[in-house]
């Protein structure tokens, strides 16, 4: 149960008397999401570029939300989209990201996504810049990082790497996945 709906939900009430344009756009959005969340709950793989494009739909109902606070810089590698990845890798890290990083800092900040393959590997990676992570937090702590790396044991197994770490002004979340054939 991802919590992208209720998070959305509640960018969009604030959205409604500041500016309703925007908050029916965010809310037609929002129902392209909660239809592909309906369709990937189901599917034990979905292409890579499926995930691109509920991300980008998120996106745009974060950005109404966060307005210029929010900067999004893609480094996709659209080669990469018909192969097959467990469904919703990406967006509870995006989602972390914007909720722990850009939107906690007053300044706001930067989030990257990026993919790219090596071999018989498929790595995938959110970064952000805004608030850092903190000495004390703990890296996977969280629901939404427990449930990824309990779908991805599931699924790969051994086979699959994350990392939560901090490089420079980035914190940056990492999964590494062997390369499936589509």
């Amino acid at each position: 149960s991802p919590h992208v709906l209720l998070n959305s939900l509640n960018g969009l009430a604030e959205l409604v008397r500041e500016d309703s344009q925007a908050a029916v756009k965010g809310m037609r959005d929002l129902a392209e999401i909660y239809h592909q969340l309906l369709t990937l709950g189901d599917a034990p793989r979905t292409p890579l570029g499926q995930e691109r494009h509920l991300l980008e739909r998120y996106l745009a109902v974060e950005q109404l939300r966060l307005g210029k606070q929010l900067t999004v810089q893609w480094h996709w590698d659209e080669s990469l989209d018909a192969l097959p990845v467990v469904p919703l890798l990406l967006q509870p890290l995006v989602e972390n990201a914007l909720k722990h990083g850009v939107a906690a800092d007053p300044n706001g900040g930067v989030l990257r996504i990026e993919t790219r393959a090596e071999k018989d590997r498929l790595h995938l990676a959110v970064a952000n810049t805004g608030r850092a992570l903190t000495p004390t937090a703990e890296p996977g702590g969280g629901v939404g990082l427990r449930n990824l790396k309990a779908r991805l044991e599931l699924a790969y197994g051994n086979r699959a790497q994350f990392q939560l770490l901090r490089e420079d002004e980035w914190t940056r979340a990492e999964l590494s996945l062997p390369r499936e054939t589509p």
